[in-house]
């Protein structure tokens, strides 16, 4: 090393020792100075001390004032925190009024999309609504067009239709003048022959009714007490009729059965399964060779009485089944349902071949004829209607003559009037070719308490019959409108009466199983 060097490292040394001091120094002389500075104004406040007299009181005054400051202080944080409080629940009250402006914000902008889709369909409307009235011109102008050819029609139809009559009448007119003379010739030769058979029909009538005066005929006697009392279904009865040819008598109801009767012994000849629930009706066909049964399921059944098996199932009604007959030839069958329609059926094909709609449910219906070329038909609003079968079109609808529902409509034996029975508690006669009333039947203890409750004429079109809901049967005399005999054997209401057609025996049924023969023979 040389001598520069020694040198310099010595001095480099010296002052890293000596700067360890430097700060202590400096802080020493710091505090000697302040010392020295309070030395100072120890001797000058202790100066003032001595001279100002009323320092203790400015201390006092200072006292007082920081006090009041310090009180000031208290009121001003108190202040502050009450100020931060309320700083605190306006900015909750601002989010949540921004929550809810956003809310609503959100609100507008839906409504404002769906205002905007309703506008777009509006306009989609509009243009259809153009389209449709575009269309709607066109059509009528279609239909006056069509009109106008109609009317053109009409007139030369009408044209036509005269010019054939005029020549049909020409035509008539040469027949009349070609056969004037044939009548001519004949008129002598026909009057005298009319007069001969004058006289032989004269001498034959008389002769007929002296044979008839010496014929003696045996009356109806109205009965006084039951002959026979018959429980034999495990249901309650709906129905009852007598066979057309007076052998026998049928009941049905909730047990889905017929029971067949003997017409004078009452003892069981068969029993008819096959219906799937209550039936509600039954028929005899003219030679007592099938019986009928409409029922609640929507359907007719046929049987045959020679084998006691189901030949047909008339099935096309969508209400229930309340009434069926069969016609005098039985190839056809008509029903009347709750569906509102009448139903010809063909019992050939085993098909429908006419449905007929009455405005009202069917209670039940009759044949007026014994071909069924015309119908009769009772209504749940409370009329009466006559029907063409063969066209179904209406011939005569007999409105007021009841103010309840028809429960039962059956044809006279003459064949001229119909007796109804209704939940008005009358029955009424009426002159089917005058559509008139001619005789009502009531009775103070007479209440038809059934919608399929049935009446019946006598065979010999004397009396009415009818049961009662307190189990009484009711017989009328059909020319005086009087009650002529009131029974009573059942305990429940009575669904149905049925006469046998020899005259001998009136059968009834009550709906509470039981069903009693009476004699009307002695």
């Amino acid at each position: 090393m040389t001598f520069r060097d020694v040198l310099l490292q010595r001095l480099t040394f010296r002052r890293q020792k000596e700067s360890k001091f430097h700060e202590i120094i400096v802080a020493n002389n710091r505090l000697l100075q302040q010392n020295m500075d309070l030395e100072k104004r120890t001797k000058h406040l202790g100066k003032e001390n001595t001279d100002d007299v009323g320092t203790s009181q400015r201390v006092q005054e200072l006292d007082r004032r920081i006090r009041e400051l310090n009180d000031e202080r208290g009121e001003m944080y108190k202040t502050q925190s009450e100020n931060a409080q309320r700083l605190v629940n306006l900015n909750e009250q601002l989010r949540t009024r921004e929550e809810k402006d956003k809310k609503q914000t959100e609100h507008v902008k839906s409504l404002s999309a769906r205002c905007d889709l309703q506008v777009h369909q509006l306009r989609e409307k509009d243009v259809t609504i153009q389209i449709l009235q575009d269309e709607l011109a066109a059509l009528q102008l279609e239909i006056h067009t069509t009109e106008e050819k109609s009317k053109r029609l009409v007139l030369e139809n009408q044209q036509l239709v005269e010019r054939w009559i005029n020549k049909m009448n020409e035509e008539a007119e040469k027949m009349n003048e070609a056969t004037q003379f044939y009548e001519t010739a004949l008129e002598q030769a026909r009057d005298a022959a009319d007069k001969q058979k004058r006289q032989s029909a004269r001498r034959r009538d008389g002769s007929s009714a002296e044979s008839t005066k010496n014929i003696p005929y045996s009356s109806i006697v109205l009965p006084k007490k039951v002959y026979k009392k018959i429980n034999i279904h495990e249901a309650e009865i709906h129905c009852i009729a007598a066979s057309s040819c007076g052998s026998m008598f049928a009941t049905g109801g909730a047990d889905k059965k017929i029971k067949l009767l003997d017409a004078r012994t009452g003892h069981t000849l068969q029993t008819l399964n096959g219906a799937l629930q209550t039936i509600t009706s039954i028929s005899f066909n003219a030679t007592d060779e099938m019986v009928l049964g409409s029922g609640t399921d929507n359907a007719t059944r046929i049987w045959s009485l020679s084998t006691h098996r189901l030949r047909h199932t008339l099935t096309g009604h969508i209400g229930k089944v309340y009434s069926a007959k069969f016609t005098a030839d039985s190839n056809r069958v008509v029903s009347g349902s709750h569906d509102r329609t009448l139903k010809v059926w063909d019992l050939q094909r085993g098909s429908t071949i006419r449905t007929i709609f009455t405005f009202s449910s069917c209670n039940d219906i009759c044949l007026m004829d014994a071909d069924g070329q015309t119908l009769i038909s009772g209504h749940l609003d409370n009329n009466i209607r006559l029907w063409d079968a063969r066209t179904g079109a209406a011939i005569k609808e007999l409105t007021g003559v009841h103010s309840g529902q028809i429960t039962s409509v059956s044809m006279s034996p003459d064949g001229n009037s119909l007796l109804t029975n209704s939940r008005d508690n009358t029955l009424k006669i009426i002159d089917i070719r005058m559509y008139d009333i001619i005789k009502s039947f009531q009775s103070d203890t007479y209440r038809n308490g059934l919608n399929w409750s049935r009446s019946t004429f006598s065979p010999d079109g004397k009396y009415v019959a009818a049961g009662s809901t307190s189990g009484g049967i009711h017989i009328w005399n059909a020319r005086t409108g009087k009650v002529e005999r009131e029974i009573s054997e059942h305990s429940s209401v009575v669904c149905g009466v049925a006469w046998n057609p020899n005259g001998d025996y009136l059968y009834s049924a009550e709906k509470n199983k039981a069903v009693c023969m009476w004699d009307t023979s002695k």
